[in-house]
């Protein structure tokens, strides 16, 4: 049997995860040469994912672990699966990275929505008191924040843009499970709809997808690709199980499927892969079933290489006013948004699909769906009078009142673009229109003599 290490999130410690590891090692039937609890600092302010990376491999060398290709198992817990995939992308090759089997428990793959709640929220909602003057790892949480640019990049490591899979069969036999219930008491002031307190089912979902956009001038769609993910991931919603209880913490495991679900992630081998993934599904449908969302990150920049922080996500049916469709897609269709701090032309959209289900009829019936994005600064277009009326000589052209632009999504596109319980990472290039007055030139007048 391989060694197994076990690695706990942020705000954990390894002693939290000694009943995992030891439910483990009795109910494989055989035990592991040895199970390793990994310990990381992740409340420490200054402590970077890279960092914490960087120690795992000082820790796996220091304790012997072996190196070769497929030679370890993992379980990670939340934060933990940044910090492995941070590691892995970093260190190895999909060809020579030691992990075989790779248990992901309600893992923060797309980060958390309490991550940029405040540390007085996080003290109540997760330590039970509200102190205010504790670190919380400001970098980790950073990281951690909704829409941020390193869990964008990450996800272009291990998923987009690559060459050969990390996941599946021969490979990483990478599994995630996250449960669809909120915590009790104190800390359900965290809970919110689709998650288990602490994580969205769509952000700790790896089967995602990316679309890269290009809108022209006159703000049409030149580019439209969507991309799934390289590779095959298993992924299970176990109902009733909490951020907690699915790692076996507190009083879990509620649902009696999870050490089942546990055991069969860490027992599965490459010729039974493809079946694990269709009977992990089949055996985990209706969790997460009562609120179903999306979780979609927008990147949007220019033609120029100018990152765009001001702009709002416009949606419509038709050229002509519809106030109910259009109130219903931005008042319950888009459940929140939220900027990413540091750079806001990142922003996460946590679009909530059962709504979309009720407006398909209206959608088809139309025949199209529009999006598109009205940025700042506003273009003023033709007008070399800009410095006379004080509008800026560069900027964005919004659609027209009365026209339709931007992307069109056909009826048989939805089912592409926006599906329940994953991350849609979209990579957008906007144009921007830049007023020949901001540059020009003059012939020199030749000298009065």
């Amino acid at each position: 049997m391989k060694p197994l290490v076990i690695i706990h999130g942020w705000s954990d410690e390894s002693k939290s995860f000694a009943r995992l590891g030891q439910r483990i090692a009795t109910d494989l039937g055989v035990t592991p040469t040895e199970i390793r609890l990994g310990d990381w600092i992740s409340m420490n302010d200054e402590v970077t994912l890279p960092d914490v990376a960087a120690a795992l491999g000082m820790a796996w060398s220091h304790h012997g672990l072996p190196t070769a290709p497929r030679s370890v198992d993992l379980v990670v817990h939340s934060t933990g699966a940044l910090v492995v995939r941070e590691w892995m992308t970093r260190y190895h090759t999909p060809q020579s990275v030691p992990i075989h089997r790779l248990l992901m428990l309600a893992p923060a793959n797309f980060g958390s929505p309490l991550a940029h709640k405040g540390r007085s929220f996080i003290g109540r909602a997760i330590k039970g008191w509200g102190e205010p003057r504790f670190q919380t790892g400001k970098k980790i949480l950073k990281a951690l924040e909704l829409g941020s640019p390193y869990t964008y990049e990450l996800a272009h490591r291990d998923l987009f843009g690559i060459k050969k899979p990390w996941y599946g069969a021969g490979r990483i036999l990478c599994t995630v499970l996250v449960g669809d219930a909120g915590y009790k008491g104190i800390a359900s002031i965290a809970n919110e709809d689709g998650s288990d307190g602490t994580v969205r089912i769509s952000t700790a979902n790896l089967n995602g997808a990316k679309i890269t956009l290009q809108l022209d001038e006159k703000n049409e769609a030149v580019r439209f690709d969507l991309q799934a993910p390289l590779g095959e991931i298993a992924f299970g919603i176990v109902a009733g199980e909490n951020h907690s209880t699915i790692a076996l913490k507190d009083t879990g495991p509620i649902n009696p499927l999870s050490p089942e679900l546990i055991m069969r992630a860490l027992t599965v081998e490459d010729e039974g892969w493809s079946e694990w993934i269709a009977s992990l599904a089949k055996q985990t449908r209706g969790g997460g079933e009562d609120t179903r969302f999306q979780n979609t990150v927008i990147r949007l920049h220019d033609q120029l290489g100018h990152k765009v922080p001001d702009y709002f996500v416009e949606l419509y049916r038709t050229e002509k006013s519809d106030d109910r469709f259009e109130q219903r897609l931005y008042q319950k269709f888009i459940d929140s948004v939220h900027p990413y701090e540091d750079d806001q032309s990142y922003r996460a959209l946590y679009l909530d699909i059962g709504i979309l289900d009720k407006l398909r009829p209206e959608i088809e019936e139309k025949g199209l769906l529009y999006f598109s994005f009205l940025a700042s600064p506003v273009y003023a277009s033709g007008s070399r009078n800009g410095k006379k009326s004080g509008l800026p000589p560069v900027g964005y052209l919004p659609v027209p009142e009365h026209r339709t632009g931007g992307v069109k999504v056909q009826p048989s596109q939805l089912d592409e673009v926006f599906a329940a319980h994953r991350t849609v990472l979209i990579d957008a290039q906007i144009h921007r229109f830049v007023d020949p007055s901001v540059f020009q030139m003059r012939p020199l007048k030749p000298a009065t003599p």
